[in-house]
């Protein structure tokens, strides 16, 4: 999972500019029932896990993802920026899977400032406010963040789904924090250095935890050489179409302020086809 901007004034004057760039490639947008709001309870993650090994929870987790061909949405978003300040508004969410993912951001109870469209290799968003359209690839959002992104990753956040972040990464151990799971990429010797603050090497660490429905309800990423972390959260689990779909998520993005990005999804609905609508007016500027 290319991704996008946000203001930081009133909503009767949205300023498009990098801050709401960032907040899209922050990765995270996710949706609740079409019919009632069916909140599953998430029991403790079994007890007894000795005999587990990390292929057999991983497989767990694998079978219980959340599948989809087509996706949509709405959710209401509380975006904090660097200074604390908290910017809340409304989007509408298409995502096509392993294709596209298209976006309407909308001020409160106010009309559409925002178009986004994320395809496989870049992102095009519609500045309503200002009149200007703009093209980015994924190294302009790599820029921003200072860590790699990709499509899938955005896909997988916004779903609670399972994500490699480096290529061909594995997990390779298991550790019990109650009452969940956590799958790790490091193994037992790396993450004694790692604690132990021996290693010089300063791997970056992909961790997963998992819940008693093997879904996952946390994962983060750390990176201690640029002392930076990436984490998504997961709560209120629905069942969608007989499948658990988080109904709230939060993305914290690590610095010296963190960047938190709250999501409270209010409607979806999976498996029925739909369009992106994604057009140019010719007056606006280009950029």
């Amino acid at each position: 999972m290319n991704k996008f901007y946000l203001g930081n004034t009133s909503f009767v004057s949205i300023r498009m500019d990098s801050r709401f760039l960032l907040l899209m490639g922050a990765l995270v947008f996710l949706f609740s029932c079409k019919t009632t709001r069916k909140i599953v309870d998430t029991p403790p993650a079994p007890v007894k896990l000795k005999g587990e090994e990390v292929i057999t929870v991983f497989d767990s987790v694998m079978a219980r993802q959340f599948y989809f061909e087509w996706l949509t949405a709405k959710a209401t978003v509380d975006y904090t920026d660097k200074s604390g300040e908290t910017t809340t508004f409304d989007v509408n969410l298409r995502v096509r899977k392993d294709s596209a993912i298209w976006i309407s951001i909308t001020p409160l109870l106010g009309i559409e400032a925002a178009r986004v469209l994320i395809n496989r290799d870049s992102l095009m968003i519609l500045d309503r406010v200002h009149r200007t359209f703009s093209a980015r690839d994924y190294n302009y959002l790599e820029d921003m963040l200072k860590t790699g992104i990709n499509y899938d990753m955005i896909q997988a956040v916004i779903v609670g789904n399972y994500f490699p972040y480096l290529k061909n990464e594995k997990l390779k151990s298991m550790y019990e924090e109650d009452p969940y799971i956590i799958l790790s990429t490091l193994n037992k010797r790396q993450s004694k250095r790692v604690q132990e603050e021996k290693d010089p090497t300063k791997p970056i660490i992909q961790d997963f935890w998992i819940d008693g429905n093997y879904r996952i309800a946390k994962s983060k990423i750390t990176d201690d050489k640029k002392d930076r972390w990436i984490e998504a959260t997961y709560k209120n689990f629905m069942d969608v179409n007989s499948e658990l779909f988080p109904g709230n998520l939060v993305v914290t993005i690590s610095s010296a302020s963190p960047i938190i990005i709250k999501l409270e999804y209010t409607k979806v609905t999976a498996n029925e086809e739909f369009t992106m609508p994604f057009s140019v007016p010719e007056k606006y500027e280009r950029k």
